[in-house]
């Protein structure tokens, strides 16, 4: 999954010298994502990537085993005098040297390598700036393989999308008890026949339990769903494989003729505010402006806030998506809240947008899942509620 070629052609267009990725006992995910191994050695780690040539593992004779189906140059050390020795020589003259760093710590999800290596790497003459736009373009990007798992995912998820509905509707029609633990086993039991994999739970929410941003069914104290009741489904689903995409959606319905109006009021501002920050990318693409993953939450948050519902949206806009170990990827996130991410909306990832707004009674989250292709520009993979779905 990981572009040398890609990576080293970022590097000559944005003046890096080098990228040095640093770990101690699988301390930085996005090395061993490009390795596309999982190890947690014993000693401390380095892989050069320079803007040309051959990259190089620096590891400890002792961990040599934990490498040793990597197919990259390695030069061994023994000791810390030696191993700084030989990291300096590996470095060279490069002057930019771009690592898992982020200023002030603004984006924890690139900032793996520790202070103490930076102050020494600072110390030998070299400035160092954040690998995060270097990792999205080289290793959280989708290749063609990765758009097509995920665009068979999507077609399956909301096909179980579509039949939870229609398993609460007939529960409904014939006054068969249903709660939100039963349909959640419904949804884990359509992923297990349709041979899909998944990270963590179902999300099933009736009513009040809709407005609790963390709340997940459980065995004993599951809610009923019956008439009268709004429902909130958040899943995610991908087909076994480590270079697959997952599909990832929020969809809401209720169960009685006529919509609350408070109900349909919510559902229509967040809707926009979903729309918004799509709009916003679009825009963007059209007049060749790149965004950053701040921005964008800020159109969908502005929204928001203008309705008087700012308080009442308790994440970020959208997460990264793409190939590899996660459902949540490592790439940019649609955040101003949590973080300041000012990771760039670039060419080949993908991310969810997936506004909503809390209240004691219910919650409404509508989530989409969105590509940028390089041609096209923003693509959005997944179906697009733009009506509550109606139960009776």
């Amino acid at each position: 999954m990981f572009d040398l070629d890609t990576a080293q052609r970022f590097m000559q267009e944005e003046g890096i010298d080098a990228w040095l990725l640093v770990d101690y006992r699988g301390s930085n995910p996005l090395l061993w994502h490009i390795l596309g191994v999982v190890r947690q050695p014993t000693r401390r780690a380095f892989l050069v990537v320079p803007r040309d040539g051959v990259p190089v593992l620096l590891i400890h004779t002792v961990d040599q085993f934990f490498f040793h189906d990597v197919d990259l140059e390695k030069r061994i050390y023994r000791g810390w005098v030696e191993m700084r020795a030989m990291l300096r020589e590996l470095l060279g003259p490069a002057r930019r040297l771009a690592m898992e760093y982020s200023e002030e710590g603004g984006v924890p999800a690139v900032a793996f390598a520790d202070a103490g290596t930076v102050e020494l790497i600072r110390s030998w003459g070299h400035a160092i700036i954040t690998s995060a736009d270097l990792f999205q373009v080289s290793a959280a990007a989708w290749d063609d393989f990765a758009i097509q798992s995920h665009k068979r995912a999507c077609v399956v998820v909301a096909g179980i999308k579509d039949a939870a509905f229609e398993r609460v509707k007939t529960a409904i029609r014939v006054n068969e008890p249903l709660t939100e633990y039963a349909l959640q086993r419904f949804i884990f039991s359509e992923f297990e026949r349709l041979g899909l994999e998944t990270e963590g739970a179902p999300v099933v929410q009736v009513n009040h339990h809709s407005g609790i941003v963390s709340y997940e069914p459980q065995p004993e104290g599951s809610a009923p769903i019956g008439a009268g009741d709004w429902l909130l489904i958040d899943f995610w689903a991908r087909y076994p494989g480590e270079r697959n995409v997952y599909s990832d959606i929020a969809w809401g319905a209720y169960a009685g003729a006529v919509v609350p109006p408070k109900l349909q009021s919510v559902f229509d501002i967040v809707r926009r505010a979903r729309d918004g920050a799509l709009e916003a990318i679009e825009k963007a693409w059209q007049s060749g402006v790149v965004l950053e993953g701040w921005q964008v939450d800020d159109v969908a948050r502005g929204i928001i806030s203008v309705a008087g519902y700012g308080e009442n949206f308790h994440h970020r806009t959208g997460h990264s998506m793409g190939p590899g170990k996660w459902l949540h990827g490592l790439g940019v996130n649609l955040d101003n809240l949590e973080t300041h991410d000012t990771r760039r909306i670039l060419p080949r990832t993908g991310f969810s947008i997936e506004p909503a707004i809390y209240l004691p009674e219910f919650g409404v989250r509508l989530e989409i899942n969105v590509f940028l292709d390089p041609v096209a520009g923003p693509s959005v993979m997944t179906p697009i509620q733009d009506e509550i779905v109606r139960l009776i």
